[in-house]
C-alpha cells in the first residue's frame, strides 16, 4: 500500500452504458497531450482492468474499471450482481498489493439512471472496500440530453434534471439510498456532470482537475 500523496487508486463503479471507460480514455488521453473527439464507445467491460494515468502535476491516478451494474456480459449470459461485481474488485485488490482505495467515481446515465440495489453481501464489500474513501458521483452522456425544444440543456435545466436522478434513485435498499444516509450526510460527496465541454457540464479531464484541485484546497484547510 502507497502512502505518496501523488498516487491514488481510484474505482470507477456504476450502472451499464454509463460510459465509464471512455472516461477514464478521455482522461487519459488528455494527459497525454491527445487533444480531439472523445474516445469511441467501447464494448461492455467483463473484469477488472487497470489504467494508470499520470497528471501534468506527476500525480499518477490508477482508475479500477469495473462491469457496469444491471448490464448484460457477452452472449446470452445474464448480469453479473452488484455483489459479484464487488468481490471481483476485491479479490483484484488483494491479488495486486491490497492497495488502498482513495476515491470512489459512481457512473450514472442521465439517460437512463437504474437503480443499483445494495443490499446484504454487496453493502458490506461496499463497506470493506471503501471506509474512507472520498466518493463522488458523475452523471455522464449529457451531451445526448435534450430540452423540450430539442436544444441543449441549459445549465438550470441540467441541475433540475440531476435532482431528479439522484431523487428517483434514492429506493429502499438503492445504492444511492446508501450514499445518502452514509456519505453524503458527512458533507463528504460530490457531484459532477460529464458531457461536451460547455457550460451546463464538464469534460472528463476537467472533473477530474476539479477533483484534485478540492483535494488540494480540503487539505490545506
Amino acid at each position: 500500500m502507497s502512502n505518496d500523496p501523488k498516487e491514488h487508486t481510484i474505482a470507477v463503479i456504476g450502472g451499464f452504458d454509463a460510459g465509464k471507460t471512455t472516461f477514464i480514455k478521455t482522461v487519459r488521453d488528455a494527459a497525454n497531450g491527445i487533444i480531439g473527439l472523445p474516445a469511441a464507445e467501447e464494448t461492455p467491460t467483463l473484469s477488472i482492468a487497470e489504467y494508470n494515468v499520470t497528471l501534468p502535476d506527476g500525480k499518477t491516478l490508477t482508475f479500477l474499471d469495473t462491469p457496469g451494474f444491471d448490464g448484460y456480459q457477452a452472449g446470452s449470459e445474464g448480469a453479473k450482481t452488484t455483489g459479484e461485481i464487488l468481490q471481483m474488485l476485491e479479490e483484484h485488490l488483494g491479488v495486486n498489493g491490497s492497495r488502498t482505495v482513495s476515491h470512489v467515481l459512481v457512473f450514472l446515465n442521465a439517460n437512463n439512471a437504474t437503480t443499483t440495489e445494495l443490499k446484504g453481501r454487496a453493502r458490506r464489500a461496499f463497506e470493506r472496500l471503501f471506509p474512507n474513501s472520498k466518493v463522488v458521483y458523475v452523471t455522464t452522456r449529457w451531451d445526448q440530453v435534450e430540452n423540450d425544444d430539442g436544444l441543449p440543456v441549459t445549465v438550470e435545466e441540467a441541475k433540475n434534471k440531476e435532482e431528479s436522478i439522484y431523487a428517483g434513485g434514492k429506493t429502499s435498499g438503492s445504492l444511492l439510498e446508501y450514499l445518502h444516509d452514509n456519505r453524503e450526510n458527512r458533507g463528504d460527496v460530490l457531484r459532477f456532470r460529464s458531457g461536451l465541454l460547455i457550460d451546463a457540464y464538464s469534460s472528463p479531464h476537467d472533473i477530474i482537475q476539479k477533483l484534485f484541485a478540492t483535494a488540494r484546497q480540503v487539505s490545506r484547510m
